[in-house]
Parts: structure tokens; sequence; C-alpha cells
């Protein structure tokens, strides 16, 4: 069956999966966060890749399918900045001010004074709530003797390269709006050129053993980008369900460079493949609400909370311990603020549009307004020369 047949209905496993990658990251973070780095990577030996870096590659290729699809379906560019930018920051301009000027002062080693009196403190809360230049991680005398030295919110990270995408999006869009009948032909060929030159910059970089979890983010969301563009020739099936793993586990009995290659490549269609062919039961969690981003961002600072007071835990109960705490955040986030902010994506596209029509007619009466002007002033210093007929001005009542 065509993954475009698939796609279109909403009835999906896509929070689900979410779900469940947020949460994997929150195991993967709880082993290096009580200072047992090595726990867990029985994948990362023979793939390459560890449990936690799977989930995130999860989310970024959920991101390029379903963002890309957001725009293109709905084909406004104006709905489409919108909803991310509601869907990326009200959920982080709670998160941030409750952590770092509530949470923070009561957990750093200085003086209240000290602390809001750093520059440091000041210039984590505004990167952090713009994301665009850039994160700092660390807060000052926060979590100073734990074995994440410093690292206050580690997982945020993500959220820049996120922003990012969003963006070359909106470029790509733009950049054809003076051809829109072949804005999705041409998108369709820039998508898996991208995908691919960001694949040859991961494979190199893992060859000199220099990976860079940004730049495999960035060829995950365009990789998802590309199966959405594709998806009419594209089919996911239960047999691919059930060899796409089989390939990688093959290809890992071979060598752990090629399972990291072939890994790559077939994350994008096994997640599809999970996305839409199991049914039944688990599709009513779409009920429950969105909570995989309230958990991303709420889990690494209540793990290192966990970690100073209780540095005896265990992994499984630092994991079950943070992840029922940061489910109960991001439950209030998701109903108090995310889920109402999203419901106004519609209301502010609205309120754009009438904005820039309102400015759009004030510039033109202004501009109209200026040219009567001129006309006038060009009658007025005529009159000296009223008599010189081939230079008189043209008058309605003669």
């Amino acid at each position: 069956m065509r993954l475009s047949e698939y796609a279109r209905s909403r009835d999906n496993n896509f929070t689900l999966l979410r779900l469940i990658a947020a949460f994997t990251v929150v195991l993967a973070h709880s082993g290096p966060i009580l200072g047992n780095p090595g726990t867990g990577d029985f994948v990362f030996r023979h793939i390459g890749r560890g449990t936690g870096e799977m989930a995130l590659d999860m989310l970024f290729v959920t991101s390029g399918f379903l963002v890309t699809a957001s725009l293109f379906n709905r084909g406004d560019l104006n709905h489409f900045l919108w909803a991310r930018a509601l869907r990326l920051y009200p959920a982080l301009w709670l998160m941030l001010p409750v952590t770092v000027l509530l949470i923070a002062p009561a957990l750093t080693s200085l003086s209240l004074q000290d602390y809001y009196g750093s520059k440091t403190t000041w210039e984590y809360l505004v990167r952090g709530m713009t994301v665009l230049w850039g994160m700092r991680y660390s807060l000052p005398g926060v979590f100073d003797v734990l074995p994440l030295k410093g690292e206050f919110n580690g997982s945020l990270w993500t959220l820049p390269v996120e922003a990012r995408m969003y963006i070359y999006l909106a470029v790509g869009w733009i950049a054809f709006a003076w051809a829109p009948r072949i804005r999705v032909r041409a998108l369709s060929f820039v998508a898996p050129v991208a995908a691919a030159i960001f694949y040859a910059v991961v494979l190199r970089a893992n060859a000199r053993g220099a990976i860079s979890n940004a730049d495999v983010a960035i060829f995950m969301f365009f990789y998802g980008a590309s199966f959405y563009f594709w998806r009419d020739r594209l089919f996911i099936n239960r047999a691919i369900f059930v060899g796409l793993p089989i390939l990688v586990v093959a290809a890992a009995t071979i060598d752990r460079s090629l399972a990291y290659a072939v890994y790559l490549l077939c994350v994008a269609p096994f997640l599809l493949c999970l996305a839409y062919i199991p049914g039944g039961r688990i599709r009513a969690v779409n009920r429950w609400g969105d909570y995989s981003y309230g958990i991303y961002i709420y889990a690494f600072p209540v793990q290192q909370t966990l970690a100073m007071f209780f540095p005896k835990l265990s992994i499984f109960a630092m994991a079950a311990g943070a992840g029922l705490i940061s489910w109960a955040l991001a439950f209030c986030s998701w109903n108090l603020v995310e889920k109402r902010a999203m419901g106004m994506k519609d209301a502010c596209a609205n309120a754009t549009v009438r904005v820039f029509d309102h400015g759009l007619e004030r510039a033109k009466s202004w501009i109209g307004q200026r040219s009567s002007d001129g006309a006038d002033a060009v009658e007025v210093g005529a009159k000296p020369f009223a008599g010189d007929e081939g230079h008189a001005p043209v008058r309605a009542d003669g």
C-alpha cells in the first residue's frame, strides 16, 4: 500500500511514538546523570548509535515528515509559521522561568544576590527564550558537584536545530514564490539532495570518529521531509516493517560502520511503518494529549535534581521517578499552555493578515496622498508660466 494512502488520515501512531521517544531519552540520560556513562551501550557497540540518539532520530524524522505535510497541505506560510511558533515557544516560555527563576535558585551554591546578579543567569534565560541564537546549558552554582557537572538542561540543544529546519522549509517555500506551480516538484528534489549531502557528511564524520548529532538530526529531518514529497511512489507494508530491522541486524554482524550506514537509511521507513500499520487500541493514545514535548524539556533538570538529592538511585529508579515527575509537569504544560496556544494559531494567522492588509491600505493611501500633493505642487508652480501654452497645465475647468 502506498504511503500516500496511509498519510491521508490523521489516525496514526505518531503521538505514541513521540511519547515513547521522550521516555527513551529519559532512560538514556539516567546512566550518565548518575555517573554510569557506559550503561546501556549495547546497541551503540553494535550499530554505532545509542538508544537515546535513536529516540532523537525518531523525533526528527517525525518532525520532518509531519511539519512538511503541515506546510504543503495547507499551502499557507503565514499559518505554518504561527503553528510552528505556537508549538515551540509557549511551553518553553513557561518552563524557563519556572526552572531558571524558581527552581534553580533553590539549588545553587551561590547566594541569591549572586545568582540573580550573574550575567550567565539572564543570558541563559534570554537565549533559551529566543532559541535561534543558540543555547546555554549551565547556570551559576547549579549542579556543580554532579557527574554531569554544571549541565542544567542538556536536552535543549535540539531546539535551535529544530527551529532552523522550520526556517529552511519557509525559505524553500519563499524561494519558489515566483513559480508556485513547480514548487512541490522542485522541493521534492531539493529535500532528497539535502538529505543525501548530510548522509555523506555524517558517514564521513563517523569514519573519523567525530559524529555530530546536529548533522544527524538535520539528515533525519530532510529524510523525513523527502518521504512526504515522494509518498505517492513509496510503499509501506508488513514485509518492510519486519525486514528493515533484520537488515540492520544482519549488517551489524558484518561491520559496525556498515550497520551504522544501513541504520540511517532504515530509520524513516521503519518509523513510518510503525506510525501507520499497527492499529486498534493503541490509537486511543491520540485522545490523551501530546505530552512528549513537555517531558522532553523538563526531564533533564528533573533528573539532575534527583541525582543531587538521591545520588544512590538505580538507573531504573531514576528513569521511573524522573519520567513520572516530568509527565506530571508535561500534563500541566499541555493542558494549561500548549493545547490552548495551538488552538490560537488560526486566530493569530488571521490577525496577521488583517494587520498586513491594514498596513498595505495605509501605505497605498499615503502614497496616493503624496502623489496628489505632488500634482498640486506642480500646478501651483506652473501658474507663472500659464501664458506659455506649451507648458500650461491641463485643467478640467478650462
